[in-house]
């Protein structure tokens, strides 16, 4: 173990964390921030007994200037926004039954790739009661793929149509964690493990006063 750039953060290298097995990177991981994705999954799934949780990365055009440090921000709160106006439209359709709600809980990473580009890696987390899937891949439609690619295009104030191929869902983007279900522990495992990426130490940017790691708060 060791701190890196005098930041305060402590590196583990060993690829567990807390009885949990994290992806093994050369130059280990941050333990803080592993810290901090355990904390956010154990938050959501206290909130929602079963959370719906997506994989996404986010890319910058070529024009645009990726120091923009309120890009991320403006993300999340356009989805948040979408997410507040499709419950309101749920509840004015009186041929729906129960009508759930969900909040929006996320874990960010920034990385720099080796043409000195900005990319952010996210997770979604939503209550699984009201979203479970991304829908179909296809502009146009009311589901969360396209929640997504309206969030992004409107933090980069883009057209939507113009942001197409800056949205990018890994292979296995979707989470379901059912905490009644006798998979949850499995499922759970899984994800942590992906999301132990984020922790990473490698291709981060440190010392600028940029922030490389966020999370929603939960929770305690």
């Amino acid at each position: 173990m060791g701190s890196i750039f005098n930041r305060n953060l402590t590196v583990i290298t060993t690829p567990q964390y807390d009885g949990l097995q994290t992806l093994s990177f050369k130059n280990g991981a941050i333990e803080e921030y592993l810290n901090k994705i355990t904390k956010v999954i154990n938050g959501v799934v206290m909130e929602y007994s079963k959370v719906f949780a997506v994989r996404v990365d986010l890319r910058f055009p070529d024009t645009f200037e990726s120091a923009d440090t309120a890009v991320i921000t403006r993300f999340f709160e356009s989805l948040k926004a979408q997410l507040k106006a499709d419950h309101l439209a749920k509840l004015r359709d009186t041929s729906l039954g129960q009508v759930h709600e969900s909040e929006l809980f996320y874990i960010w990473v920034k990385e720099i790739s080796g043409r000195d580009k900005c990319h952010y890696h996210v997770c979604l987390f939503f209550n699984g009661h009201a979203y479970k899937s991304l829908g179909k891949f296809e502009l146009g439609r009311a589901n969360m793929y396209n929640r997504i690619h309206k969030a992004w295009a409107s933090a980069l104030r883009l057209d939507i149509f113009n942001a197409q191929g800056l949205i990018h869902f890994p292979e296995n983007a979707q989470y379901l964690l059912c905490r009644n279900q006798a998979d949850f522990t499995y499922i759970y495992q899984d994800l942590f493990k992906r999301l132990s990426y984020f922790a990473k130490t490698d291709t981060k940017i440190y010392g600028n006063g940029n922030h490389n790691f966020g999370c929603s708060r939960v929770s305690a």
